[in-house]
């Protein structure tokens, strides 16, 4: 008789969430090499999965790892589907976490034949998420030149840096900026904000992550024919002087800013509104069932 609830998937398989165990000689624990993805599921339904894969496949292809006919889309939608199953989350909303990692030895050099593994997690989503705050942080983002952004790699130190220093300072999340002084993300999200009828948001130079939701809002925004868009570098001063500031992510959609430090904005702007009534629909008529 089953005495647990909680599930994940290791290499393939359900198992009990205690009891898959990574070697300390991992190379996903001693150095973070690896990568991962988290998307939302709507009752058993995912959108854009394709698109999450894609980037996971790309971030294993940096890191110079193939990947198995497990970690092909197909397969991995069953997958996600028998998870959602034995956990019970089919008639709500989800967060997937699929995670990615090698083994080896002590090195930062990978050896040629170090075994890739993966493991799933699925957990409940809020129904909905209340307006953050953001702190501005002295952490910086690091250059792509330096970390590549074109995929989310397990090695977070930057990011948790931030959090914990947005954290001591009351945020629910980091503003974060390059090293030259520019907005770029916060930790988790991509960030837009709206003066007049121009909607703005970093450029991808800014070192931030082209996220799978930011590309959509993008397409919303330039389609629209109600405000201008404009794409660039900005500095925290063109930030603070916004009416209404918003963030964006697989998870949270489309999700106003309630203040940056001690300025506040207006989290009721006709502009998120829409914004978010958009994606909705969009959601609505793209979103599709993990299983046949």
């Amino acid at each position: 008789m089953e005495t647990t609830t909680n599930w994940l998937i290791f290499d393939g398989k359900i198992t009990p969430a205690d009891q898959p165990v990574v070697p300390v000689v991992s190379r996903g624990l001693m150095y973070g090499d690896g990568v991962f993805e988290t998307l939302r599921a709507y009752h058993g339904k995912t959108l854009l999965f394709e698109d999450h894969i894609a980037r996971l496949h790309s971030g294993m292809k940096v890191l110079g790892m193939e990947a198995e006919s497990d970690l092909e889309i197909e397969a991995l939608k069953g997958q996600l589907w028998k998870l959602l199953e034995k956990k019970q989350l089919l008639d709500t909303n989800a967060i997937f976490r699929l995670q990615v990692w090698r083994d080896g030895q002590r090195g930062y050099h990978p050896q040629d034949d170090s075994s890739i593994h993966y493991s799933i997690t699925v957990s409940a989503c809020p129904e909905s998420f209340p307006p953050p705050t953001l702190s501005t942080v002295d952490q910086r983002r690091i250059p792509s030149q330096s970390m590549p952004s074109s995929a989310k790699f397990t090695n977070g130190i930057n990011y948790i840096l931030a959090a914990q220093e947005a954290a001591e300072r009351g945020g629910d999340d980091a503003l974060m900026q390059t090293i030259d002084e520019f907005i770029s993300e916060t930790t988790i999200a991509n960030i837009f904000w709206i003066k007049g009828d121009t909607i703005f948001t970093p450029d991808e130079e800014c070192d931030l992550i082209p996220g799978i939701t930011r590309k959509i809002i993008l397409g919303m925004i330039k389609e629209s024919n109600r405000w201008e868009c404009r794409e660039g570098k900005y500095s925290l001063d063109h930030l603070l002087d916004a009416n209404a500031v918003w963030i964006c992510n697989s998870v949270r959609e489309v999700l106003a800013v309630e203040t940056i430090d001690d300025k506040k904005f207006d989290v009721d702007h006709p502009a998120i509104d829409e914004l978010q009534n958009r994606y909705t629909q969009f959601r609505r008529d793209n979103a599709k069932l993990l299983k046949r």
